[in-house]
């Protein structure tokens, strides 16, 4: 053959082989549209992606770890191989599971696939919603919190302290990295020029990815220090800079090579370097706040340092002891080591004040006596001003003379958000509002994860009848510290008194009798809310199982009384009066609530005039006007006798007074009270429901 003819020959064959290669892929393209495989692919992509969107509103409303995320994920790529290699083989249609039809084949309308168009555009649809869900919701993740201002805004003195990154070669140094950040905070702290964001806080940042733009956006800062520490026997390197978060214009670096015992001196020039950068003019008494050193001995320092660390991370009573055991050692170290004279009376009345941690007279004595040495050895220090407010408040229930000390504890430590979030505690106490959401939205604005300041300001906007700003508050504070049992009672009763869902309430016990660290604290709150519930037998099983035997018998003769067990309620009564009236008290305010219970046995009993007696009794022991957290709750109480024994409109009359002032009695909270129920067809019941929008 010429060599024309066979090159010719050669491009036929090649064009024939190319041309049938071709007809083979548009035969399989055209077999894959037939047998839907291109839509049960963009089905299957849609409805993935619309499962990722609405996980990624959902676990964080739910507090679920991140992880989830991921698995989802992981899962969703596994099955699209898998979804699209079965949609050659097989179809979903109206009549089930069906071979996939060959090109050529017809099919009725019941067999075709239910991929249709319509399907398509519903998750189109839903895709939309999803997205743009986050931009209609106004509402921050509860894991965060986002300042309400823009960078430009940023007070330009306001300065955040990143957790110091530990390069030390032992692990156990890392509580001495976390010690410098703290004592570089309290230092910068003392400079009442600038706004210093609070520890608690920004420990949260500890080996975060965020860049210093979104951190100063998240905690409110425009200048944002970061540092490092190594240390090696008695040698320590600190290395520091501050930034301008907005510009990453660095403002100031440098790095110190001392000996550990120069540490002081380190933090010291640190907060003057970083006033001088922002341009702070230090006054003469904050200058001599500076040079203040708490101790010479550096075994006593690092004692201090551990103890602090407990103090801060662990919130439970064996946290609390283990910080007693480092203060000790660190005042037996030295005895003039007045900062941690301080504290440890600050802890002690801490374990006093909880009547399920150690209330007893020789604790109380040990924080009388910490605090004595303090005051002897830093009597003008903002933290022995606070020990003594806490002290007077904790151990003595004076809040007059608490408040006192925690208003100079303020003014000599401006940025603690610790002693604003007390000071606020103690306005709402004596009832003056605006004051309690001025220190304890404070509070908050220093330090959004610090215990109890978002829990706190969830209590005022609850007793203001802000149900939606409660709640979210409650729901922030339960992520931050899911280990305290008092949250979940709190957190229920909003859903069940702000918003009527008792569901939603049982259910946050459920997880407090896991989560908390003292699920059987909330015995006596779930029994009440199971009432609200009108589950009966449920609320019998919890009354049987409470922990404090004093408790049990009336708790059982009020399930009985609803149960319809007259004769057993008569001789629970009876024994609950009895255990009621021995047990032995030591506060006025636990007597006011003493004289309530009995109140009410009385009135179950049918003791009307007596019942009666008993709840006035209580009101006067702890009047509203002079305790507006307590108080209030023995007129609910009142009302709840009133009711029982038939003074129908005195218990509607007292209810309606209730309602025109801030306490916990809501209207949810009267509609759902068993104790109520003959009230319910009275005319005046009717007004007070319909007054307050909600339907009978």
């Amino acid at each position: 053959m010429p060599q024309t003819h066979f090159a010719a020959f050669i491009e036929k064959r090649n064009g024939e082989i190319m041309s049938e290669q071709k007809n083979g892929l548009q035969r399989l393209i055209q077999e894959l549209r037939n047998r839907r495989v291109f839509r049960v692919a963009a089905v299957y992509l849609g409805i993935g992606f619309a499962i990722l969107e609405a996980a990624d509103i959902v676990i964080p409303m739910l507090g679920l770890p991140e992880i989830i995320m991921v698995v989802l994920l992981g899962l969703l790529m596994i099955g699209f191989p898998i979804a699209t290699t079965l949609s050659w083989h097989l179809q979903l249609t109206a009549e089930g599971l069906r071979r996939s039809p060959k090109s050529g084949e017809k099919q009725t309308v019941n067999q075709k696939p239910l991929t249709s168009n319509a399907l398509i555009i519903l998750l189109l649809i839903v895709i939309t919603v999803l997205l743009a869900y986050p931009r209609i919701i106004d509402e921050k993740p509860a894991n965060t919190y986002v300042a309400d201002v823009d960078a430009p805004m940023l007070d330009s003195k306001s300065v955040a302290v990143l957790p110091f990154t530990n390069f030390s070669s032992s692990d156990e140094d890392a509580y001495f990295a976390d010690g410098i950040h703290d004592d570089i905070l309290t230092q910068l702290s003392k400079i009442h020029g600038l706004k210093v964001i609070s520890r608690t806080t920004m420990i949260r940042y500890k080996d975060t990815e965020k860049s210093m733009g979104e951190i100063a956006k998240e905690v409110g800062a425009a200048n944002i220090l970061e540092g490092s520490v190594r240390r090696a026997g008695d040698a320590v390197r600190i290395v520091a800079q501050l930034i301008k978060a907005q510009s990453d214009e660095h403002l100031w670096a440098e790095t110190y090579d001392r000996e550990y015992a120069d540490i002081f001196s380190i933090q010291t020039d640190v907060a003057r370097k970083i006033a001088s950068a922002l341009k702070t003019t230090l006054t003469p008494e904050e200058e001599q706040n500076l040079d203040a050193i708490p101790t010479q001995n550096m075994e006593a320092y690092d004692y201090f340092l551990r103890g602090n660390t407990y103090w801060y991370t662990k919130t439970t009573k064996e946290g609390n002891l283990k910080a007693v055991a480092m203060y000790e050692r660190a005042v037996k170290l030295d005895p003039t080591f007045g900062l941690a004279f301080a504290r440890l009376s600050i802890v002690h009345a801490v374990l006093y004040q909880s009547p399920n941690w150690d209330p007893t007279p020789e604790r109380r004595e040990l924080s009388w006596k910490t605090l004595e040495k303090a005051q002897a050895l830093i009597p003008e220090h903002s933290e022995t001003r606070f020990a003594q407010g806490i002290y007077n408040l904790w151990c003595l229930e004076d809040s007059k003379s608490a408040l006192l000390e925690f208003e100079v504890a303020a003014k000599l430590n401006p940025n603690s958000g610790e002693v604003f979030q007390h000071m606020g505690q103690l306005y709402l106490f004596a009832g003056e509002w605006d004051k309690a959401g001025e220190y304890l939205n404070r509070a908050f604005e220093l330090d959004p994860h610090d215990v109890g300041n978002a829990g706190w300001l969830g209590g005022y906007n609850f007793l203001k009848r802000n149900f939606d700003k409660a709640e979210a508050l409650y729901r922030k504070e339960l992520h931050v510290n899911p280990e305290m049992s008092q949250l979940y009672r709190w957190y229920a009763d909003v859903w069940a008194y702000g918003f009527g869902n008792m569901q939603k309430a049982l259910q946050l016990f459920d997880e407090g009798s896991v989560m908390s660290d003292n699920p059987e604290s909330l015995h006596g709150y779930r029994f009440w809310h199971e009432l609200n519930a009108r589950k009966y037998e449920q609320a019998m099983t919890t009354a049987a199982s409470h922990p404090n035997s004093q408790s049990i018998f009336y708790y059982k003769s009020i399930a009985n009384f609803f149960l319809g067990n007259s004769e057993v309620q008569s001789t629970y009564l009876d024994s609950a009066l009895q255990q009621t009236i021995d047990r032995k008290l030591s506060t006025i305010r636990a007597e006011a609530f003493r004289q309530g219970r009995i109140g009410l046995i009385h009135a179950l009993q049918g003791k009307k005039v007596q019942a009666i007696n008993a709840g006035k009794k209580a009101m006067d022991l702890t009047p509203a006007s002079e305790d507006a957290l307590n108080g209030p709750d023995h007129v609910y109480r009142l009302a709840e006798i009133y009711a029982i024994s038939g003074d129908t409109e005195t218990a509607i009359a007292t209810l309606d007074d209730l309602m025109s002032y801030p306490n916990t009695t809501t209207i949810w909270r009267i509609k759902l009270n068993p104790f109520f129920d003959s009230l319910r067809d009275h005319s005046d019941y009717l007004k007070l429901i319909a007054k307050h929008g909600v339907s009978a």
